[in-house]
Protein backbone atom coordinates (compact mmCIF):
# COMPACT_ATOMS: atom_id res chain seq x y z
CA UNK A 1 0.00 0.00 0.00
CA UNK A 2 2.81 2.37 0.91
CA UNK A 3 4.65 1.63 -2.35
CA UNK A 4 1.46 2.25 -4.32
CA UNK A 5 0.97 5.62 -2.58
CA UNK A 6 4.57 6.64 -3.32
CA UNK A 7 4.08 5.64 -6.94
CA UNK A 8 0.97 7.83 -7.22
CA UNK A 9 2.81 10.76 -5.65
CA UNK A 10 5.68 10.38 -8.14
CA UNK A 11 3.26 10.24 -11.05
CA UNK A 12 1.51 13.37 -9.75
CA UNK A 13 4.84 15.20 -9.39
CA UNK A 14 5.93 14.20 -12.90
CA UNK A 15 2.62 15.36 -14.38
CA UNK A 16 2.79 18.59 -12.35
CA UNK A 17 6.35 19.31 -13.51
CA UNK A 18 5.50 18.56 -17.15
CA UNK A 19 2.39 20.76 -17.02
CA UNK A 20 4.31 23.59 -15.31
CA UNK A 21 7.09 23.45 -17.89
CA UNK A 22 4.53 23.33 -20.72
CA UNK A 23 2.59 26.29 -19.33
CA UNK A 24 5.75 28.32 -18.79
CA UNK A 25 6.93 27.49 -22.30
CA UNK A 26 3.55 28.51 -23.74
CA UNK A 27 3.69 31.76 -21.74
CA UNK A 28 7.18 32.57 -23.00
CA UNK A 29 6.48 31.60 -26.61
CA UNK A 30 2.96 32.93 -27.16
CA UNK A 31 1.59 34.96 -24.27
CA UNK A 32 4.35 37.01 -22.59
CA UNK A 33 4.11 40.52 -24.13
CA UNK A 34 7.76 41.22 -23.22
CA UNK A 35 9.20 38.28 -25.16
CA UNK A 36 11.96 39.42 -27.50
CA UNK A 37 11.93 43.02 -26.27
CA UNK A 38 15.08 45.13 -25.90
CA UNK A 39 16.31 46.84 -22.74
CA UNK A 40 19.70 48.07 -24.02
CA UNK A 41 19.98 49.69 -27.43
CA UNK A 42 22.79 49.66 -29.93
CA UNK A 43 23.27 52.81 -31.98
CA UNK A 44 21.31 52.81 -35.22
CA UNK A 45 23.12 52.68 -38.52
CA UNK A 46 23.85 56.17 -39.84
CA UNK A 47 21.00 57.71 -41.80
CA UNK A 48 23.03 57.77 -45.02
CA UNK A 49 23.99 54.08 -44.71
CA UNK A 50 22.74 51.95 -47.59
CA UNK A 51 20.85 48.70 -47.08
CA UNK A 52 19.79 46.32 -49.82
CA UNK A 53 16.12 46.44 -50.73
CA UNK A 54 15.75 42.98 -49.25
CA UNK A 55 17.25 44.08 -45.93
CA UNK A 56 15.00 47.13 -45.76
CA UNK A 57 11.92 45.03 -46.57
CA UNK A 58 12.99 42.55 -43.87
CA UNK A 59 13.13 45.34 -41.28
CA UNK A 60 9.67 46.54 -42.25
CA UNK A 61 8.36 42.98 -42.01
CA UNK A 62 9.93 42.75 -38.55
CA UNK A 63 7.89 45.77 -37.38
CA UNK A 64 4.64 44.46 -38.81
CA UNK A 65 5.18 41.04 -37.23
CA UNK A 66 5.55 42.69 -33.83
CA UNK A 67 2.35 44.66 -34.44
CA UNK A 68 0.45 41.51 -35.31
CA UNK A 69 1.83 39.69 -32.26
CA UNK A 70 1.41 42.41 -29.60
CA UNK A 71 -0.83 45.35 -30.51
CA UNK A 72 -4.48 45.14 -29.36
CA UNK A 73 -5.71 46.73 -32.60
CA UNK A 74 -4.02 44.00 -34.64
CA UNK A 75 -5.26 40.89 -32.84
CA UNK A 76 -7.55 40.03 -35.77
CA UNK A 77 -5.04 41.18 -38.38
CA UNK A 78 -3.73 44.54 -39.49
CA UNK A 79 -6.36 47.30 -39.68
CA UNK A 80 -7.18 48.17 -43.31
CA UNK A 81 -5.32 51.51 -43.27
CA UNK A 82 -2.19 49.90 -41.80
CA UNK A 83 -2.27 46.99 -44.25
CA UNK A 84 -2.59 49.34 -47.24
CA UNK A 85 0.31 51.49 -46.01
CA UNK A 86 2.44 48.41 -45.33
CA UNK A 87 1.81 46.82 -48.72
CA UNK A 88 2.57 50.09 -50.48
CA UNK A 89 5.82 50.73 -48.60
CA UNK A 90 6.94 47.08 -48.73
CA UNK A 91 6.47 46.97 -52.50
CA UNK A 92 8.68 50.03 -52.97
CA UNK A 93 11.41 48.77 -50.64
CA UNK A 94 11.55 45.22 -51.97
CA UNK A 95 11.90 46.45 -55.57
CA UNK A 96 14.73 48.85 -54.70
CA UNK A 97 18.38 47.98 -55.22
CA UNK A 98 19.53 50.18 -52.34
CA UNK A 99 17.66 51.95 -49.55
CA UNK A 100 19.12 54.43 -47.06
CA UNK A 101 18.36 54.02 -43.38
CA UNK A 102 16.71 57.45 -43.56
CA UNK A 103 14.33 56.28 -46.30
CA UNK A 104 13.52 53.15 -44.31
CA UNK A 105 12.82 55.27 -41.20
CA UNK A 106 10.44 57.47 -43.20
CA UNK A 107 8.77 54.42 -44.77
CA UNK A 108 8.28 52.61 -41.46
CA UNK A 109 6.99 55.83 -39.87
CA UNK A 110 4.31 56.17 -42.53
CA UNK A 111 3.13 52.65 -41.78
CA UNK A 112 2.95 53.21 -38.01
CA UNK A 113 1.40 56.67 -38.42
CA UNK A 114 -1.58 55.03 -40.15
CA UNK A 115 -2.39 53.25 -36.86
CA UNK A 116 -3.13 56.53 -35.05
CA UNK A 117 -1.37 55.46 -31.84
CA UNK A 118 0.97 58.09 -30.40
CA UNK A 119 2.82 55.43 -28.40
CA UNK A 120 3.63 53.14 -31.35
CA UNK A 121 6.51 54.88 -33.10
CA UNK A 122 9.87 54.35 -34.79
CA UNK A 123 13.01 56.49 -34.65
CA UNK A 124 16.78 56.49 -35.03
CA UNK A 125 18.93 56.14 -31.93
CA UNK A 126 22.26 58.02 -31.80
CA UNK A 127 24.50 59.33 -29.02
CA UNK A 128 25.96 62.08 -31.19
CA UNK A 129 22.88 63.88 -32.53
CA UNK A 130 23.58 67.53 -33.29
CA UNK A 131 21.27 70.50 -33.00
CA UNK A 132 20.62 73.98 -34.29
CA UNK A 133 21.47 76.66 -31.67
CA UNK A 134 17.76 77.57 -31.60
CA UNK A 135 14.63 76.48 -29.78
CA UNK A 136 11.22 76.63 -31.45
CA UNK A 137 7.59 76.84 -30.34
CA UNK A 138 4.23 77.69 -31.88
CA UNK A 139 2.49 81.02 -31.44
CA UNK A 140 -0.87 80.60 -33.09
CA UNK A 141 -0.16 79.26 -36.58
CA UNK A 142 3.41 80.55 -36.64
CA UNK A 143 6.59 78.74 -35.65
CA UNK A 144 8.75 81.13 -33.64
CA UNK A 145 12.17 81.13 -32.01
CA UNK A 146 12.04 80.86 -28.21
CA UNK A 147 14.76 82.62 -26.26
CA UNK A 148 18.21 83.71 -27.31
CA UNK A 149 19.22 86.29 -29.87
CA UNK A 150 16.26 85.57 -32.15
CA UNK A 151 13.55 85.39 -29.51
CA UNK A 152 10.05 85.94 -31.00
CA UNK A 153 11.36 85.90 -34.59
CA UNK A 154 8.90 84.08 -36.87
CA UNK A 155 10.38 81.14 -38.82
CA UNK A 156 9.34 81.10 -42.48
CA UNK A 157 11.69 78.66 -44.12
CA UNK A 158 14.21 76.05 -42.98
CA UNK A 159 16.70 74.83 -45.57
CA UNK A 160 14.77 76.65 -48.27
CA UNK A 161 11.50 74.83 -47.51
CA UNK A 162 8.48 76.58 -45.98
CA UNK A 163 7.54 75.65 -42.43
CA UNK A 164 4.02 74.67 -43.54
CA UNK A 165 5.45 72.22 -46.09
CA UNK A 166 7.86 70.75 -43.55
CA UNK A 167 5.04 70.29 -41.06
CA UNK A 168 2.91 68.50 -43.67
CA UNK A 169 5.78 66.09 -44.31
CA UNK A 170 6.16 65.57 -40.58
CA UNK A 171 2.45 64.79 -40.09
CA UNK A 172 2.55 62.14 -42.81
CA UNK A 173 5.42 60.37 -41.04
CA UNK A 174 4.67 60.81 -37.35
CA UNK A 175 2.45 58.82 -34.96
CA UNK A 176 0.00 61.02 -33.08
CA UNK A 177 -3.60 61.18 -31.89
CA UNK A 178 -4.11 64.91 -31.47
CA UNK A 179 -2.83 67.65 -33.74
CA UNK A 180 -1.66 69.62 -30.69
CA UNK A 181 0.83 66.82 -29.90
CA UNK A 182 2.06 66.69 -33.50
CA UNK A 183 2.61 70.45 -33.44
CA UNK A 184 4.51 70.27 -30.16
CA UNK A 185 6.62 67.33 -31.38
CA UNK A 186 7.47 69.13 -34.60
CA UNK A 187 8.51 72.34 -32.82
CA UNK A 188 10.57 70.54 -30.17
CA UNK A 189 12.35 68.14 -32.57
CA UNK A 190 12.88 70.12 -35.76
CA UNK A 191 16.08 71.67 -34.36
CA UNK A 192 17.80 68.24 -34.32
CA UNK A 193 19.84 66.83 -37.19
CA UNK A 194 17.80 63.59 -37.15
CA UNK A 195 14.42 65.23 -37.60
CA UNK A 196 15.70 67.84 -40.05
CA UNK A 197 16.77 64.91 -42.22
CA UNK A 198 13.47 63.17 -41.45
CA UNK A 199 11.53 65.98 -43.16
CA UNK A 200 13.95 66.21 -46.08
CA UNK A 201 16.51 68.86 -45.09
CA UNK A 202 20.14 68.34 -46.13
CA UNK A 203 22.13 68.25 -42.88
CA UNK A 204 25.55 67.88 -44.48
CA UNK A 205 25.83 71.66 -44.73
CA UNK A 206 24.88 74.69 -42.67
CA UNK A 207 21.13 75.18 -42.37
CA UNK A 208 19.75 78.42 -43.80
CA UNK A 209 16.71 79.77 -41.97
CA UNK A 210 14.47 82.64 -43.04
CA UNK A 211 13.29 84.69 -40.07
CA UNK A 212 10.92 87.62 -39.71
CA UNK A 213 11.83 90.32 -37.19
CA UNK A 214 9.06 90.99 -34.65
CA UNK A 215 9.83 94.72 -34.62
CA UNK A 216 9.54 95.78 -38.25
CA UNK A 217 8.55 92.59 -40.11
CA UNK A 218 11.70 92.51 -42.22
CA UNK A 219 13.09 89.16 -43.37
CA UNK A 220 16.48 87.94 -42.17
CA UNK A 221 18.28 84.98 -43.74
CA UNK A 222 20.79 83.30 -41.45
CA UNK A 223 22.89 80.15 -41.76
CA UNK A 224 23.41 78.00 -38.66
CA UNK A 225 25.81 75.16 -37.98
CA UNK A 226 24.64 72.03 -36.24
CA UNK A 227 26.35 71.51 -32.90
CA UNK A 228 26.25 69.45 -29.70
CA UNK A 229 23.24 70.10 -27.50
CA UNK A 230 24.67 71.79 -24.41
CA UNK A 231 21.16 72.65 -23.15
CA UNK A 232 20.21 68.95 -23.00
CA UNK A 233 23.42 68.13 -21.13
CA UNK A 234 22.88 70.80 -18.50
CA UNK A 235 19.19 69.95 -17.96
CA UNK A 236 19.86 66.26 -17.42
CA UNK A 237 20.50 66.79 -13.70
CA UNK A 238 17.18 68.56 -13.03
CA UNK A 239 15.14 66.66 -10.40
CA UNK A 240 11.91 65.06 -11.58
CA UNK A 241 9.93 66.85 -8.87
CA UNK A 242 10.04 69.79 -6.50
CA UNK A 243 7.57 71.61 -4.29
CA UNK A 244 7.06 74.89 -2.49
CA UNK A 245 4.84 75.96 0.39
CA UNK A 246 3.61 79.51 0.90
CA UNK A 247 1.98 79.58 4.31
CA UNK A 248 1.07 83.26 4.05
CA UNK A 249 -1.04 82.79 0.91
CA UNK A 250 -2.14 79.26 1.86
CA UNK A 251 -0.87 77.73 -1.39
CA UNK A 252 1.30 74.67 -2.00
CA UNK A 253 2.75 73.83 -5.42
CA UNK A 254 3.95 70.33 -6.35
CA UNK A 255 5.76 70.18 -9.71
CA UNK A 256 6.11 66.77 -11.33
CA UNK A 257 8.36 66.79 -14.41
CA UNK A 258 8.27 63.04 -15.00
CA UNK A 259 6.01 60.29 -13.67
CA UNK A 260 8.53 58.23 -11.71
CA UNK A 261 6.92 56.00 -9.09
CA UNK A 262 9.56 55.14 -6.52
CA UNK A 263 10.44 55.60 -2.86
CA UNK A 264 11.79 59.09 -3.58
CA UNK A 265 8.46 60.22 -5.04
CA UNK A 266 6.41 58.67 -2.25
CA UNK A 267 8.59 60.28 0.42
CA UNK A 268 8.46 63.67 -1.33
CA UNK A 269 4.68 63.52 -1.62
CA UNK A 270 4.35 62.60 2.06
CA UNK A 271 6.68 65.44 3.10
CA UNK A 272 4.73 67.84 0.90
CA UNK A 273 1.37 67.00 2.44
CA UNK A 274 2.83 67.08 5.96
CA UNK A 275 4.00 70.63 5.22
CA UNK A 276 0.59 71.41 3.71
CA UNK A 277 -1.06 70.31 6.97
CA UNK A 278 1.42 72.09 9.23
CA UNK A 279 1.21 75.38 7.30
CA UNK A 280 -2.59 75.36 7.04
CA UNK A 281 -2.58 75.28 3.22
CA UNK A 282 -6.03 75.55 1.61
CA UNK A 283 -5.09 75.19 -2.10
CA UNK A 284 -2.72 72.74 -3.79
CA UNK A 285 -1.46 73.19 -7.34
CA UNK A 286 -0.07 70.18 -9.24
CA UNK A 287 2.06 71.30 -12.18
CA UNK A 288 2.19 68.65 -14.94
CA UNK A 289 3.29 70.96 -17.76
CA UNK A 290 5.99 69.40 -19.93
CA UNK A 291 5.68 66.02 -18.18
CA UNK A 292 6.24 63.24 -20.81
CA UNK A 293 4.75 60.47 -18.64
CA UNK A 294 6.10 57.31 -17.07
CA UNK A 295 4.32 55.27 -14.38
CA UNK A 296 0.62 56.02 -13.88
CA UNK A 297 0.76 54.89 -10.22
CA UNK A 298 1.98 58.39 -9.31
CA UNK A 299 -1.64 59.53 -9.57
CA UNK A 300 -2.95 56.76 -7.29
CA UNK A 301 -0.32 57.71 -4.72
CA UNK A 302 -1.50 61.33 -4.84
CA UNK A 303 -5.08 60.20 -4.22
CA UNK A 304 -4.06 58.68 -0.87
CA UNK A 305 -3.92 62.22 0.49
CA UNK A 306 -7.41 63.23 -0.68
CA UNK A 307 -10.56 62.67 1.41
CA UNK A 308 -12.22 60.02 -0.78
CA UNK A 309 -12.96 56.47 0.37
CA UNK A 310 -13.16 55.23 -3.22
CA UNK A 311 -12.86 56.57 -6.74
CA UNK A 312 -13.69 55.57 -10.31
CA UNK A 313 -10.68 53.90 -11.88
CA UNK A 314 -10.14 53.46 -15.61
CA UNK A 315 -10.28 50.15 -17.45
CA UNK A 316 -7.92 48.46 -19.88
CA UNK A 317 -7.75 45.84 -22.61
CA UNK A 318 -4.45 43.99 -22.29
CA UNK A 319 -3.13 41.76 -25.04
CA UNK A 320 -1.42 38.50 -24.11
CA UNK A 321 -0.56 36.80 -27.39
CA UNK A 322 -3.84 35.65 -29.00
CA UNK A 323 -5.93 36.77 -25.99
CA UNK A 324 -7.31 40.15 -24.88
CA UNK A 325 -7.80 40.44 -21.11
CA UNK A 326 -10.45 43.05 -20.30
CA UNK A 327 -10.45 45.09 -17.10
CA UNK A 328 -13.61 47.17 -16.90
CA UNK A 329 -13.65 50.67 -15.36
CA UNK A 330 -14.99 50.55 -11.80
CA UNK A 331 -14.85 51.73 -8.22
CA UNK A 332 -11.51 51.32 -6.48
CA UNK A 333 -11.06 51.65 -2.74
CA UNK A 334 -8.71 54.43 -1.71
CA UNK A 335 -6.11 53.56 0.89
CA UNK A 336 -6.24 56.98 2.54
CA UNK A 337 -3.30 58.48 4.37
CA UNK A 338 -3.56 59.28 8.09
CA UNK A 339 -3.83 63.00 7.30
CA UNK A 340 -5.85 63.96 4.23
CA UNK A 341 -5.99 67.29 2.43
CA UNK A 342 -9.44 68.90 2.58
CA UNK A 343 -8.77 71.93 0.38
CA UNK A 344 -8.93 72.62 -3.36
CA UNK A 345 -6.72 70.96 -5.97
CA UNK A 346 -5.72 72.61 -9.26
CA UNK A 347 -3.90 70.70 -12.02
CA UNK A 348 -1.87 72.54 -14.68
CA UNK A 349 -1.55 70.96 -18.13
CA UNK A 350 0.07 71.74 -21.47
CA UNK A 351 0.13 70.14 -24.91
CA UNK A 352 3.28 68.28 -23.84
CA UNK A 353 1.64 66.75 -20.76
CA UNK A 354 1.69 63.25 -22.20
CA UNK A 355 0.81 59.64 -21.38
CA UNK A 356 0.84 59.05 -17.59
CA UNK A 357 0.87 62.81 -16.95
CA UNK A 358 -2.34 63.06 -18.96
CA UNK A 359 -3.68 60.03 -17.04
CA UNK A 360 -2.90 61.81 -13.74
CA UNK A 361 -4.96 64.84 -14.72
CA UNK A 362 -7.75 62.70 -16.18
CA UNK A 363 -8.08 60.49 -13.08
CA UNK A 364 -8.56 63.51 -10.83
CA UNK A 365 -10.76 65.35 -13.33
CA UNK A 366 -13.11 62.45 -14.13
CA UNK A 367 -13.61 61.94 -10.40
CA UNK A 368 -14.39 65.61 -9.81
CA UNK A 369 -11.39 66.05 -7.52
CA UNK A 370 -9.66 69.00 -9.18
CA UNK A 371 -9.90 71.97 -11.49
CA UNK A 372 -7.79 71.46 -14.63
CA UNK A 373 -6.22 74.65 -15.99
CA UNK A 374 -4.23 74.98 -19.21
CA UNK A 375 -4.15 73.21 -22.55
CA UNK A 376 -5.52 69.90 -23.82
CA UNK A 377 -2.79 67.29 -23.09
CA UNK A 378 -0.90 65.52 -25.85
CA UNK A 379 -2.85 62.27 -26.23
CA UNK A 380 -6.32 60.86 -25.73
CA UNK A 381 -7.33 59.60 -22.25
CA UNK A 382 -8.83 56.48 -23.88
CA UNK A 383 -5.95 55.29 -26.03
CA UNK A 384 -3.21 52.71 -26.55
CA UNK A 385 -0.13 52.62 -24.35
CA UNK A 386 2.25 50.68 -22.08
CA UNK A 387 4.96 50.22 -24.67
CA UNK A 388 7.31 47.41 -25.63
CA UNK A 389 10.76 48.26 -27.05
CA UNK A 390 12.29 46.60 -30.11
CA UNK A 391 15.20 47.18 -32.48
CA UNK A 392 15.25 46.28 -36.16
CA UNK A 393 17.78 43.61 -37.18
CA UNK A 394 19.47 45.44 -40.09
CA UNK A 395 19.08 49.21 -39.68
CA UNK A 396 18.99 49.05 -35.86
CA UNK A 397 16.22 51.64 -35.85
CA UNK A 398 14.27 51.35 -32.60
CA UNK A 399 10.51 51.20 -32.34
CA UNK A 400 7.82 50.85 -29.70
CA UNK A 401 4.56 48.91 -29.76
CA UNK A 402 1.62 49.37 -27.36
CA UNK A 403 0.13 46.24 -25.87
CA UNK A 404 -2.70 47.83 -23.86
CA UNK A 405 -5.72 49.96 -24.58
CA UNK A 406 -6.69 52.23 -21.68
CA UNK A 407 -10.25 53.40 -21.02
CA UNK A 408 -10.64 56.63 -19.05
CA UNK A 409 -12.53 56.53 -15.71
CA UNK A 410 -15.54 58.31 -17.21
CA UNK A 411 -16.05 55.94 -20.14
CA UNK A 412 -18.87 58.14 -21.52
CA UNK A 413 -16.12 60.59 -22.58
CA UNK A 414 -13.92 57.98 -24.30
CA UNK A 415 -14.14 59.76 -27.66
CA UNK A 416 -13.02 63.07 -26.15
CA UNK A 417 -9.64 64.48 -25.13
CA UNK A 418 -9.18 65.85 -21.63
CA UNK A 419 -10.61 69.35 -21.97
CA UNK A 420 -9.40 71.66 -19.16
CA UNK A 421 -12.02 73.37 -17.02
CA UNK A 422 -10.20 76.62 -17.76
CA UNK A 423 -8.37 76.77 -21.09
CA UNK A 424 -5.43 79.17 -21.22
CA UNK A 425 -1.98 79.00 -22.84
CA UNK A 426 0.49 76.88 -20.88
CA UNK A 427 2.63 79.84 -19.83
CA UNK A 428 -0.42 81.52 -18.24
CA UNK A 429 -1.68 78.54 -16.22
CA UNK A 430 0.03 79.28 -12.90
CA UNK A 431 -1.06 82.91 -13.01
CA UNK A 432 -4.63 81.80 -13.79
CA UNK A 433 -4.62 79.27 -10.94
CA UNK A 434 -3.48 81.95 -8.49
CA UNK A 435 -6.17 84.29 -9.79
CA UNK A 436 -8.89 81.67 -9.23
CA UNK A 437 -7.59 80.87 -5.75
CA UNK A 438 -7.59 84.53 -4.74
CA UNK A 439 -11.10 84.94 -6.21
CA UNK A 440 -12.41 81.98 -4.23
Amino acid sequence: MKKKCIKHIKIFLYVFIICTVALYGAWRIWFDPYRGTVSTFRQSEKLDTYLSGMQAAEDLEFIVCRLQERHPACISGLPAAVRMAYEREHAVLSKSTEVTVLSLWQSASRVLASLGDAHTTVRAYFNDTKYLPLLFSWEGQHLICSGGEYDKYTVYKIGGVSVSQLYERFQEQFSYELDSWARHAFASRINSSDYLAFVGIDTDRDIEISLKRPTDGSIVNKSFSLQENEVAKSSGTEPFYDYSIDGESGIGIFTLRQCIYDKTYKTALKDFFISVRNEGIHSVIVDLRGNPGGNSLVANEFLYYLPVESYQAGGSNVRFGPVIWKNQPGEQRNQQAVYTFLGDVYVLTSTDSFSSAMDFATLLSDNGLCTVIGEIPGNMPSSYGDILYFQMPNSLLIFTVSYKYFIRPDATKSNLPLVPDVQVPAHETLEEALRLINKN
